[in-house]
Parts: C-alpha cells; structure tokens; sequence
C-alpha cells in the first residue's frame, strides 16, 4: 500500500505524493503523465531507536520469518531470484549478552579481591552460581527469561529507567509462568536449569521483594529443597559445575531458614553430607557447613522443650553443643594454616575499604580479608558461633549458671562481624558480597540488642538501610521487623 512506510513497491516520488504507482521502470507511467522526474526505486537506510525496546522488537521481527539468506522461494514466497547474504547479526541477542554482562560485572566481585593464585593442595570453593549460569552456552527458555528479568529490574533501577522496569516485570511474569510449567514436567523439573531459574527468582525476589523479600525469597529457595530432595544424593547427580555450584549453595540457604525458623533440614543428614561428592574433595566452605547444618536441629529440639526446664535431654543437648564447638574451633584452626599465610588481619577503621553510603563504623579497627572467600567463609562463621553460644548461654540461664564465658564469646563474634562491614560493602565486593554479609549483620544485630550495645546495634541497622537503598530489600525488611527477630 502506498503510504505506509517501509511497505510501498512504488517509486519514491509517488510515494511521497502518496499516489498508486504503476512500477515501470525506468520511469513510472505515473510521473511521465504529470511530467515530474521519476526519483526511482531505491530505498533509503531506516533506523531503529537503540532502546530495549526497539532492539527488541526487531530482533524478534528478526526471527519471525526466513533469515535474509534463505532461499524465500522455499518457504513459500514468490521470487524470480535469489540472493545470497551473508548471515545477520541479531541486534536483540547482542543486546541482551551486553545487558547481562553489565548486571554480571555489578553482580560478582571483581577481580582485585579474588583469589589471585590457586594453592594446588587446597580445594577452591566453586564459582559463584550465577557466572556459571549466566556463561552457558546455551541456555532454555525459562532460565533465560530469568535472567532477564533480574538483569533488565536491576540495571533500571541504578539508571532511572522506568520503562525498562516495567518491562523487567512483565518478563518476571512470564518466567514465574514457564517455571510453572517446567516443575509440572516430568523432564524439567529436575533440571539443572530449573534450579538455577528458581534461584535466579529468589534473587529477584531478595532485590525487589514483589510480596515482601523475605516471604519470596524463602518461597523460591523452599522450592529448591524439596526439588533437590526429589531428585537424591547420588554423586552423579551433581557433576555439572553448575550442578555442583547450585548444590553448595541450596546448602546454605537451607542453613540460614534452619536456623531463622528453629527447623532442621534433610542437608545436615550424614548421607546428604557425604553421597554428592562422590570421589571429590570438599574445599572449606562446605566443610563448615557440614557442621553448621547440625545446629538447626538443636534449635528445634530446644523449640519443643521450652517451658520444661528440668528436661533430661537438655543435658545431651548441651554436650552435643560442646562437641559442635570443638569442631568450629578446629576449622578455624586449619583455616589459619591453609593457606600459608595470614588470612585476616585488622588495620585502622580509617584506612580501610569504605563505600560513601557507610558511616564510619562505632569500631577503632576493621578487618581485612586474602580474599573474598575467606571473608565470607569467616564471617560465616562467627554467625554461627554466635548461634551457637546464644544456645549454651540460654542452657546456662535454665541452670542459674553465670553466662560470662559464653557473653563473651557473642560479643567477640558480633563485634568481628561489624568490622568486616567495610570489606562486604565497598564497590568492588559487588551485589553478591553484599548478599553474603546480610546473615551475618543480622546476627550480629539481634546479639548487639540483647546485649544493650545501643550504638553498635544503630550503626548496624543504617549499613542494613544502606543495603535497602543499594536495590536489596531483604536489608530494609530486617530493619522493619524491629530487631530482625520478627521475620517469620
């Protein structure tokens, strides 16, 4: 039709006077009647705006039809000749790598504060979930649409864009209805992909916090373990190093709502501990998890004796944390010596790593880490011997015993904790450090409530408000709940 741009055959005088046009050639009938100059036949160069928007909606027009170097007499189109081009570039693929590489450099910590060499008798932790997920080199559908969601919410987010917000959430519903469909088949459910998918919306959920952060996040990760146990423990199961990756990591997220929710978790059985390695060894990371997994079920069982102060079984309960502490002592021990050097050391809070939206913490020194995984693995683990003495100061409560080694041991681990804060929250730790230090911090703040330490547990509350306005809402959630302790 004449007139509409980019679909009129006619010459472009006629489709300028926007006329019919009879197509002669050289020159058509129409301006040889009316004596104008015909200005032919070629068509000029038409641009797209570079938006997500418009790369979008080409590359799916793109992809709707035969490529441009197909032969369209085969698919159906008339056409006395073919020409052969050579493959085009789809803008709408280009975009999106570009846009997930963006989210991934702002995501992962960057390299200055990665392990710089690999010590060969020390098993690494495994790369973070997200690169492996992230670097497939084919990834389905619903990961993929995933991926997106998260990428294109947080890059909006940090640059204002409110049209690409709302176009992260209508591709968040659409995930949210693939990953529907893929737990209810049989031959997906199970996938590697379906779990990373799932986490990948749990971290969504831990950002943007659709229906509340804390309530998502704990949905998506719940969906993880019952899929995980579906699918077993057996070594070949988990080969993949993402497979691998998204096991450790299940791990630990089932480890902090254990101990959030006083409930124990099928992780912390012995064959669940052993089985997926195989032959493998486990690198430092896992091997305190193992024994962080065995605290949930402590919890719970003081859970169902509360009001019974003269239960027997409080006698056992306080031996087997005696025997847990031991054992978080002895990995600190081996921590100290693995890595034939120092692995943490404190420095002046003044010259330490400091981000501008943290105020300077209550602290004269701060810690500073090898690298990010023994910052991680280290605070950690103070949150769990926090957990822990808590447990053994409340046994020693119900006797009337004094609590003063054990009050010192939390104070010892919430103040550590607080002075990681610098490390955890400057620019190159990325959103992921930040995530790491979130169980820790909120830890250490209930111990600074009940310990009554009134300006450490306030500046903590701000580095949590600062995680909020960083794009993480689980941060503001924790302040909200008053103390952190009525997140349920």
């Amino acid at each position: 039709m004449v007139g509409i741009p980019g679909r009129s055959k006619g010459c472009n005088t006629c489709r300028r006077r926007k006329i019919g046009c009879d197509l002669q050639e050289p020159q058509c009938g129409q301006c040889k009647k009316s004596s104008r100059q015909c200005e032919g036949f070629s068509k000029e160069i038409a641009f797209i705006h570079r938006t997500p928007q418009g790369l979008l909606r080409k590359g799916q027009e793109q992809s709707s039809g035969p490529a441009p170097w197909e032969d369209r007499a085969q698919c159906g189109a008339s056409s006395t000749s073919v020409t052969q081009k050579p493959p085009q570039l789809n803008n709408a693929a280009i975009y999106l790598d570009g846009m997930l590489h963006t989210f991934l450099v702002a995501f992962l910590p960057s390299s200055s504060i990665l392990p710089r060499t690999h010590h060969p008798n020390i098993t690494a932790p495994a790369a973070p979930w997200m690169r492996i997920a992230i670097a497939l080199p084919r990834r389905g559908p619903l990961l993929s649409l995933a991926l997106q969601a998260l990428c294109m919410t947080k890059i909006a987010r940090a640059h204002g864009d409110q049209a690409l917000l709302m176009q992260g959430m209508t591709v968040h519903e659409r995930a949210l209805r693939a990953l529907q469909k893929a737990i209810y088949n049989k031959n997906t459910a199970l996938e590697d992909e379906t779990l990373a998918a799932i986490r990948v919306l749990g971290t969504y959920e831990l950002h943007e916090g659709t229906m509340g952060s804390v309530v998502g996040w704990t949905s998506h990760e719940t969906g993880v373990d019952q899929l995980v146990q579906l699918r077993g423990f057996g070594c070949h199961l988990y080969e993949s190093e993402l497979g691998q990756a998204l096991f450790g990591e299940a791990r630990r997220s089932a480890m902090i709502r254990g101990l959030q929710f006083f409930k124990a978790t099928f992780f912390g059985e012995k064959r669940w501990c052993i089985e997926p390695w195989g032959a493998r060894p486990k690198d430092y990371i896992q091997q305190l998890y193992d024994i962080g997994l065995l605290l949930p079920p402590i919890l719970e069982e003081l859970h169902t004796m509360q009001g019974l102060p003269e239960d027997p079984r409080r006698a056992q309960i306080w031996q087997r944390c005696q025997h847990l502490d031991d054992r978080f002592n002895a990995w600190h021990a081996r921590l100290l010596t693995l890595f034939g050097t120092i692995p943490y050391w404190e420095e002046p809070a003044e010259l330490g790593a400091r981000s501008a939206d943290i105020l300077p913490g209550p602290f004269v020194t701060s810690f500073d880490f090898l690298h990010i995984h023994v910052a991680d693995g280290l605070a950690f683990f103070w949150a769990l011997r926090l957990h822990l003495h808590n447990v053994m100061r409340g046994l020693y409560n119900a006797q009337g015993a004094a609590t003063d080694v054990h009050d010192g041991v939390i104070a010892t681990c919430a103040g550590n904790i607080a002075r990681s804060v610098p490390y955890f929250t400057q620019p190159e730790i990325g959103y992921l450090g930040v995530q790491w230090l979130i169980f820790p911090l909120k830890t250490a703040l209930t111990a600074f409530r009940q310990m009554g330490w009134e300006t450490e547990w306030q500046w903590s509350r701000e580095v949590l408000v600062a995680m909020k306005n960083r794009g993480i809402s689980y941060g503001g959630d924790i302040v909200e709940a008053e103390w952190g302790e009525r997140i349920q």
